[in-house]
């Protein structure tokens, strides 16, 4: 019960001592000012604008904002549930896993979208890496970005400002904030052991002379 304890306090210790820092920085993303990352990420947002056809600076009404967030969650999720349902034919599948059944993997995707993440099966043994990655990885991001854009466009309704633009926000709040916060805790777990690879399950004997089977993958970047 104390090591509990423990856990919890080092935990809340160490959001109070970031708090200031990530919070001002959060703040300057948001309101498009200059941040250290300017010059890395400036170039490849504009690609992303670019692409999106997304108007850098055009704000948006709150019809406008909410119908950006339904059709943009829509279409993300089922293009994670259709990854979820074809994993049977799409490579980064070497251990041969078939398809989720249909309830299950839109139970997953809705789960995964709305950031909950509750799963009714075992992710190492029943997904494929490319499930892993492009489905569940990437749901874990753009559900959390959208409830950052959220957060910041209620704000800024409070205070009277525009609410901005969601593509832009989403953006933003991925690309600046999401990404670095989880290549440094990806990082951190590499250094400690933790796999990070597209090899198939490995096969051991143990010293009894029975098998053994170990579940890999790119468990590094998914926690």
């Amino acid at each position: 019960m104390l090591q509990g304890f423990l856990q919890i306090a080092l935990t809340l210790a160490i959001v109070v001592a970031i708090t200031p820092f990530l919070g001002k920085y959060m703040a300057r993303v948001f309101m498009g000012q200059r941040t250290i990352l300017d010059l890395i990420l400036n170039p490849c947002e504009r690609i992303i604008y670019a692409l999106g056809g997304i108007a850098r600076r055009e704000n948006m009404t709150v019809r406008q904002y909410m119908g950006a967030v339904v059709f943009s969650n829509l279409f993300m999720g089922a293009f994670a549930y259709l990854i979820l349902m074809n994993q049977g034919f799409l490579p980064l599948n070497p251990n041969k896993l078939g398809a989720l059944r249909w309830d299950t993997a839109l139970h997953t995707t809705i789960s995964f979208l709305t950031n909950t993440d509750q799963q009714h099966y075992a992710g190492e043994t029943a997904l494929s890496y490319l499930s892993q990655t492009a489905a569940l990885t990437f749901l874990m991001f753009v559900s959390a970005g959208t409830g950052l854009a959220v957060g910041i466009a209620f704000i800024r309704g409070l205070t009277g400002k525009p609410l901005g633009n969601f593509y832009v926000d989403l953006t933003r709040g991925i690309t600046r904030i999401l990404l670095p916060i989880s290549i440094v805790g990806a990082i951190a777990l590499l250094s400690q052991g933790v796999p990070q690879t597209f090899a198939p399950t490995l096969e051991l004997k143990t010293l009894e002379g029975s098998t053994q089977y170990i579940a890999r993958g790119p468990v590094a970047s998914l926690r």
